[in-house]
């Protein structure tokens, strides 16, 4: 899932009277909608947008100055990173940083002990998983200690790419001794404090960090190849930032005022409350998607709207909603504990290991395991449709030329069954997202309210009865 939810959209609003006019009177005009919501939602995406680009092109700037100065040194690309790392932290969050500085002070120190405890002692342990246990319960204590739930709502995000990274380098570390070697104090401070993702992310392992100092292209070398670079470069930093404000203006304007006609029926309003949570998780995503190509980093897309939006299938859903996410928890959770534990296993440690990154968030906490439950389930069932029917239903899609099915997806029949699923999904994207709210500030369920519940009540827990029903289906088949 996400590990962006974070409380970024009370900022804009002026006046406290604002943002509860937007919680409690959706039918605003075009023209209230525009002053009342579009010009504030600009102004804050520009002042908040505008620290991530500027200070991670200036970061990539002076980078490539420095290599070409000090070609064969990275301690310099590790100072600066310090440095810009930091100053982004204290232009955004401002607040919150002993809570940073104690858990990546800690991890390293663990790190470091357990490191030389398993050199000096030869006994086997599985480091990795030691400090993998010392980081979710130094996470969680922090949160039950902070006295102030905004605050901690503020950095949760950030303590959570922090702790993937550490994790990160403790699975690499411990299968590559020469990665060891380079890991000192110094570049350690650099990789966790990289200016491109320390506040939203995304994750990248230890090695992309430092393949910042050799760029595919010279500033310099060749003008005609540089100068195409830095167009495409700045093309791509631009559509990005330009992607984020559309999924903010969606999130936080466009889908109150095109659904405020209809909103009486409730299944209207929780798809308002869904899409409107998936957008605001687009602009995180996008905007961090800008910071890393302003800082020259290599990328891939963060996540894919396209495909959460038609999905196929919810494990569409899992990969592409949070692509670096899905990518670590596959590679350090899910195939370390696959060959001990077994598939089953070490799915549920999967999904386990991604609700306790996210801290005491126990409406995500539920949402997930419902999410595990119906892509298990949804699996299964296309699994045996695709084996009686030999159909193309299967959650992966078929290539064109399958031999492998008699009834190809373009027949009737896998339209049909494809088609099911698809409204199936799509119905689940709405019970499921409908329970977070983007503007509600830090979530309720720390005072065990009982409204956690409300919005699956006044759908009458549909998706969960449809689960059963489908896992009955299963055994029927």
């Amino acid at each position: 899932m996400d590990y962006y939810y974070d409380d970024y959209y009370d900022e804009y609003y002026e006046q406290a009277d604002l943002a509860a006019a937007r919680l409690l009177h959706r039918e605003l005009s075009f023209e209230e909608t525009i002053t009342n919501c579009l010009s504030p939602s600009l102004r804050f995406a520009a002042q908040y947008m505008i620290n991530f680009v500027a200070i991670n092109l200036l970061f990539s700037i002076v980078v490539q100055g420095l290599r070409r100065l000090f070609p064969s040194s990275q301690r310099s690309l590790h100072c600066l990173s310090c440095l810009f790392g930091a100053a982004l932290l204290y232009r955004v969050i401002d607040h919150g940083f002993y809570h940073f500085l104690q858990l990546a002070i800690s991890l390293y120190v663990v790190q470091w002990t357990l490191h030389r405890w398993l050199s000096a002692s030869g006994r086997y342990i599985k480091t990795p998983f030691i400090v993998i246990a010392y980081g979710i319960g130094n996470l969680l204590v922090s949160e039950l200690l902070e006295p102030s739930p905004e605050t901690w709502n503020r950095i949760r995000g950030t303590q959570m790419i922090l702790l993937m990274k550490v994790l990160s380098l403790a699975f690499d570390t411990e299968e590559h001794q020469n990665l060891r070697n380079q890991l000192n104090v110094l570049s350690y401070c650099g990789y966790i404090l990289c200016p491109a993702n320390v506040v939203l992310g995304p994750w990248i392992p230890f090695q992309d960090y430092l393949n910042i100092w050799s760029p595919t292209i010279a500033i310099g070398s060749n003008t005609g190849s540089a100068g195409r670079w830095i167009l495409k470069h700045v093309f791509r930093i631009v559509i990005s930032a330009l992607a984020a404000v559309v999924f903010l203006l969606t999130s936080n304007c466009v889908i109150d005022y095109l659904l405020a006609p209809i909103a009486n029926w409730k299944w209207v309003r929780a798809y308002g409350r869904a899409l409107s949570f998936r957008t605001s998780h687009y602009f995180i995503a996008y905007l961090s998607q800008c910071s890393m190509i302003a800082a020259a980093v290599g990328w891939s897309p963060v996540s894919s709207p396209m495909a959460v939006e038609f999905p196929r299938s919810l494990v569409q859903v899992v990969t592409a909603w949070n692509i670096p996410m899905h990518q670590w928890l596959k590679r350090y959770i899910f195939r370390t504990t696959k060959r001990p534990f077994g598939t089953a296993a070490a799915i549920a440690l999967t999904y386990i290991i991604s609700s306790l990154l996210h801290g005491l968030h126990y409406r995500l906490w539920l949402t997930l395991l419902t999410i595990g439950s119906w892509t298990f389930v949804e699996h299964e069932v296309r699994k045996k449709l695709a084996a009686i029917y030999s159909a193309c239903v299967l959650v992966g899609k078929c290539p064109g030329s399958c031999t492998v099915h008699q009834h190809r997806s373009k027949s009737a029949f896998c339209i049909i069954i494809n088609t099911l699923f698809f409204v199936l999904n799509v119905f689940n994207l709405i019970y499921l997202g409908c329970i977070f709210e983007t503007t509600e500030g830090p979530p309720e369920e720390a005072d065990h309210d009982k409204s956690m519940f409300g919005r699956w009540t006044e759908l009458n827990y549909a998706s969960h009865w449809m689960l059963v029903f489908a896992y009955l289906f299963y055994f029927i088949i």
